[in-house]
């Protein structure tokens, strides 16, 4: 972990060495092209709100754009093919100084960045997308209500288990540093998967017959899988594609093109391979997997 303190960067400092930790909160006035999402196309964190944004048709009104593939000691980078498109930044550190100058924290996506105010207004991937699906529908072009009022506590409790068992789970699978570390988190994951794929045997989405946003919390782990997870993170265990009904699911929202043009597989396969050298030291990027969506 890499973090500013009090605006000055330190490359190999954890976030709980620090005295405190700057945090934004998510507030937002629904105003057409005030806000730039900044996210990675890799992180699956990230990818939560802009397939909020994606799946609604808010793009008219928050503009999106992605950090570089590579991450150096610098944190997260801009180059040719993903910049900055407001300020033209060489890396993320510079947004965070430009809205504090003594900022303490890590430096992470998404950003949800005000152009009005020049400031960040959310740095906490859940809250945003929930602020974006609920605060924000009526600029959306498809009106879909990803968080119905009949649902919204199912919802909240189901995410936050997605989140400790699923998206977060993965991640300590994959960077586990001893043997019981790692079998204890990799039963722990496909303990969860079986729960979902039988859970996903009852009905077409996590709640029904309907996409909710626990559906887009769920799926940035899902297509991530097989090209990162499985092989770089050893998330082996058992095939995605083995989960009949997991997999069927995942086949289903990526056939839709408000969901399947927010993947870049390529994109992310770059960062995981590249960027993680305690894991894969000559940074090596594998030619596949082939996928079959």
């Amino acid at each position: 972990m890499a973090v500013l303190e009090q605006g000055v960067w330190h490359p190999n400092k954890e976030v709980s060495q620090l005295a405190y930790e700057d945090t934004f909160d998510v507030t937002t006035q629904v105003e057409k092209d005030r806000y730039h999402l900044y996210i990675s196309y890799a992180c699956p964190f990230a990818h939560r709100p802009y397939l909020v944004i994606s799946y609604l048709g808010l793009e008219d009104a928050i503009s999106v754009s992605s950090v570089a593939a590579k991450r150096y000691e610098d944190g997260w980078l801009f180059d040719e093919d993903n910049d900055d498109p407001i300020y033209q930044s060489q890396a993320l550190t510079e947004l965070h100084l430009r809205a504090k100058p003594d900022y303490s924290g890590r430096v992470t996506v998404p950003v949800f960045w005000d152009k009005k105010d020049s400031s960040i207004v959310g740095n906490d991937s859940s809250a945003i997308a929930i602020e974006l699906a609920t605060k924000w529908l009526p600029l959306a072009k498809n009106k879909v209500e990803l968080v119905p009022d009949m649902l919204k506590n199912d919802i909240e409790q189901l995410n936050n288990w997605l989140h400790s068992n699923v998206n977060r789970k993965v991640y300590h699978v994959g960077f586990a540093k001893e043997q019981v570390e790692y079998n204890c988190a990799i039963n722990d994951l496909f303990n969860a998967l079986e729960l979902l794929d039988e859970r996903l045997g009852q009905s077409i989405y996590l709640h029904g017959n309907n996409v909710t946003l626990s559906d887009l919390f769920l799926l940035p782990t899902l297509v991530r899988f097989e090209a990162v997870y499985e092989v770089h993170f050893k998330a082996n265990k058992k095939q995605l594609k083995a989960f009949k009904n997991l997999y069927r699911y995942m086949l289903d929202l990526v056939s839709d093109t408000r969901i399947h043009k927010t993947i870049d597989i390529e994109h992310m396969k770059l960062h995981y391979y590249f960027s993680h050298k305690h894991i894969n030291p000559y940074g090596i990027v594998p030619a596949g997997p082939e996928t079959c969506w």
